[in-house]
């Protein structure tokens, strides 16, 4: 076998979502990739253009990968589907195996990622801790942006966590209300409610500021994720044609034309961002592009590059700054920070995943035990 077959299967056995093949979507994790890499060059286009004294707005290259942030309300469409899918199926779970499984699956790797980062901070850079643990605290009970109206002191990227967990807690009740509208409302309601969620996006920033940090602001990205879920039983996403590729790339492309244009249309990004998801998950290229096994090995990643990824890019940083130096180009400069920095931090962040993270996907309470989920590369039954 040659070095490229033994790094696939090796990947596809360790690294790829242990799942039972029938809820296996390869593609949303090819989305979760596209999502989480957004983020990871946001993150570094900042870290950069600090570095430099990159002045706003910068070259198009800093412009365009300064709307990387926009990965996170991606991320909520998908987090939209992936929770809407069960509920709407034929045997829609319990709410004790559903919030038991978003307790088993997510609590375990952020709790350690809040401690472990807090222990750092404390003891490497010094802060006191007396003043950083109501934070951590905060942090841990998913109420920091509510409590304080900022992001955690602790780990910043933890505020879209907290949204996400105001959604879980909302989902069962509106999905029970989605399931119940008769079928010839279901569309027309979701589009509704998408609607208004790109009104309540775009009126974010006169919103205060916990509510900015909360679901109120973003409800609409999760609501584009439950319509394309809505669409599984009428559109099979095995029947797509490359009309649906033609689609997704030119609603990716309106995405970002809206991202660049200074942000005018923002009121139409939860409907752009549904049409991209179901578009993404029928075409035929779209789907073998997303469904690329690097691609949604990536995205399987995605919980711990999210958690960890904004720490090494900065140790990235430094050792650049340290070794080569800056270029004086603010486009070289980007360049060498992604080519270099991308695979770093996608194989950095690779460790705390087979460490932490995964074990806890493959762990089913009540069906296996946890010290045997710890068993290198073991698959769900």
């Amino acid at each position: 076998m040659s070095a490229w077959g033994r790094a696939r299967e090796w990947s596809l056995r360790h690294l790829a979502r242990p799942r039972p093949a029938q809820d296996f979507v390869p593609q949303i994790d090819g989305l979760r990739c596209v999502a989480i890499c957004a983020v990871i060059l946001y993150h570094m286009q900042g870290y950069v253009a600090d570095a430099i004294g990159q002045p706003h707005p910068g070259t198009f290259l800093h412009r365009l990968l300064a709307q990387g942030a926009f990965g996170v309300p991606l991320f909520f469409s998908l987090s939209g589907y992936i929770i809407a899918v069960p509920f709407l199926g034929p045997k829609p779970p319990t709410l004790r195996r559903y919030f038991l499984r978003r307790l088993t699956r997510l609590e375990p790797p952020y709790f350690i990622n809040l401690l472990l980062v807090f222990t750092l901070k404390v003891a490497v850079l010094g802060l006191i801790a007396v003043e950083l643990f109501p934070h951590l605290l905060a942090s841990l009970a998913y109420l920091h942006g509510l409590i304080y109206g900022t992001h955690s002191l602790v780990n910043g990227v933890a505020w879209s966590l907290e949204v996400e967990w105001q959604f879980y807690l909302l989902a069962p009740l509106l999905l029970l209300l989605v399931v119940r509208l008769p079928a010839r409302w279901r569309h027309p309601g979701l589009w509704i409610v998408i609607a208004a969620g790109g009104v309540a996006f775009a009126l974010g920033d006169r919103m205060p500021h916990a509510a900015v940090l909360s679901v109120l602001r973003y409800f609409g990205f999760f609501l584009a994720g439950v319509w394309v879920a809505t669409c599984e039983t009428r559109w099979p996403r095995a029947s797509g044609t490359g009309w649906h590729d033609l689609f997704g790339v030119g609603t990716g492309l309106a995405v970002l034309w809206v991202l660049l244009d200074g942000r005018r249309f923002d009121a139409l990004l939860p409907a752009l961002v549904a049409l991209f998801v179901f578009a993404g998950l029928r075409g035929p290229l779209l789907r073998r592009a997303l469904g690329w096994w690097p691609i949604h090995c990536i995205g399987a990643m995605c919980y711990s590059i999210y958690l960890y990824h904004f720490f090494v890019v900065s140790m990235v940083g430094r050792g650049l700054r340290a070794t080569v130096g800056w270029p004086g180009d603010p486009d070289l400069a980007m360049a060498l920070m992604a080519v270099v920095g991308l695979p770093l931090v996608l194989a950095a962040c690779a460790l705390p995943y087979l460490l932490i993270e995964r074990p806890f996907m493959v762990w089913r309470p009540g069906r296996n035990r946890l010290a045997d989920a710890f068993s290198f590369g073991k698959e769900t039954a």
